[in-house]
């Protein structure tokens, strides 16, 4: 048996042992406590929840007869509070990481971080994974409110077993179909919703639902020039982490904007992207025109370097949610591992600007990260990535149509 099985053995003893004797036990009080669970570890996971978020804050105000409680990933507390957007909740750093949910130590410093309350409710804007629901059996509360996925037919036998510990649970049902996936701002608006109905009566108060604005952090040292952003990089930790597009191609897409526009191109991420945005600068032939940032900026001036771009150029990751919060235009290499759950944006999602997708019509084996396949595409697909390290759906896109989408979209011709 390996370590990693023992280990989540002793984590499904320790929940149910939490289960039949709570560490701590706590009454309900007359003050209202609502924890929000955040199990994700991506910040366009946690962009897109903003607004569901700051609603709910707009809801909250004025009732004191409320207390928010947000549990997530000191990345994601990290980045709530770079961006003032606490929303007044209190925010408890644990570690949903994927690589240490078999670590049997963490699991009970999660446990003992978040159980410090009763909570009469506890919400998740996703589907709760077993890691959660093991966390959660241990705690006290009233109700549970979060979404359910159809698609996880798979684990109907585990959550069985889990409803049989989970009490008052209020699953959101999601409709997405086989060809798409329902947009995760959509799916936290619809959990708001219903957390709304269990909190009051007041209906009249969705139709007042408004996205999010991220304030100005940093206003010194703007770059005086138009410019625009590329990022080759992508996230660490992502649970897909083949769709990194070819540096190449970057370069190809780069020096075509340098020829045909007076843009200055700016090279922005984090200390991880900077690999990936060095060997892209050696390739671009006018390195007068650029300006790079990597990893040479405060968290609060990159934030503003994306605002004020007149647009960013990168793979599917955060930051590209990011400039949609920033109303700034995007570009975006897009795969189908997840189609529709955060690109693209469909016509009933309502940002003010919708990331622009680069990428090939839909193959068969769309959604494999959802549904299992057994055809040509996903298996050339799944050789694409053992010999090169990338998803065929992003290898397959051309640097043609990544500048013919942006000749379609950004018009700036060189005086």
């Amino acid at each position: 048996m390996g370590m990693g099985i023992k280990n989540k053995i002793l984590i499904a003893i320790q929940g149910l042992a939490y289960y039949m004797r709570p560490q701590n036990t706590f009454e309900k009080v007359k003050k209202k406590n609502i924890l929000i669970l955040i199990d994700s570890v991506g910040i366009g996971d946690i962009v897109l929840q903003l607004s569901a978020l700051h609603n709910l804050n707009k809801f909250m105000k004025n009732k004191s007869e409320y207390k928010l409680y947000l549990a997530a990933n000191t990345i994601i507390c990290n980045f709530l509070r770079n961006i003032e957007s606490t929303f007044d909740m209190e925010l408890i750093e644990v570690d949903f990481s994927i690589e240490n949910k078999q670590n049997f130590y963490i699991f009970k410093s999660n446990y003992c971080e978040i159980n410090n309350n009763y909570y009469d409710y506890i919400i998740s804007f996703d589907n709760l994974g077993g890691y959660i629901k093991t966390i959660i059996i241990g705690l006290k509360y009233g109700e549970i409110i979060f979404c359910e996925n159809q698609f996880s037919r798979k684990l109907i036998a585990k959550d069985f077993v889990f409803r049989l510990f989970l009490k008052n649970v209020n699953f959101v049902k999601i409709d997405h179909s086989v060809q798409s996936l329902t947009h995760k701002s959509l799916i936290c608006k619809k959990v708001l919703y219903e957390v709304l109905k269990c909190l009051s009566n007041k209906n009249e108060f969705i139709d007042e639902y408004s996205e999010h604005e991220i304030p100005v952090l940093y206003q010194k040292n703007k770059i005086e020039n138009n410019y625009c952003v590329i990022t080759a990089g992508i996230a660490k930790g992502h649970d897909n982490p083949y769709r990194g597009w070819n540096i190449e191609k970057f370069a190809h897409v780069a020096n075509f904007i340098l020829a045909n526009t007076d843009l200055i191109i700016c090279l922005s991420g984090t200390n991880d992207d900077e690999v990936a945005n060095s060997e892209l600068y050696s390739m671009i032939k006018n390195k007068r025109r650029v300006i790079n940032l990597t990893a040479k900026t405060s968290f609060d001036e990159w934030v503003e370097v994306l605002r004020n771009a007149e647009f960013i150029f990168g793979n599917d990751s955060g930051y590209i949610h990011l400039a949609s919060m920033l109303r700034t235009k995007s570009f975006v290499i897009a795969g189908f591992w997840n189609y529709g759950r955060f690109l693209p944006y469909g016509d009933d999602v309502e940002v003010c600007a919708k990331p622009i997708d680069i990428r090939i019509d839909k193959p068969k084996c769309a959604l494999c990260n959802i549904i299992k396949h057994n055809c040509m595409e996903k298996a050339a697909c799944d050789k694409k990535v053992l010999k090169d390290g990338i998803y065929k759906c992003i290898d397959d896109i051309t640097s043609e149509m990544a500048i013919e989408a942006v000749k379609s979209h950004y018009i700036s011709p060189k005086g």
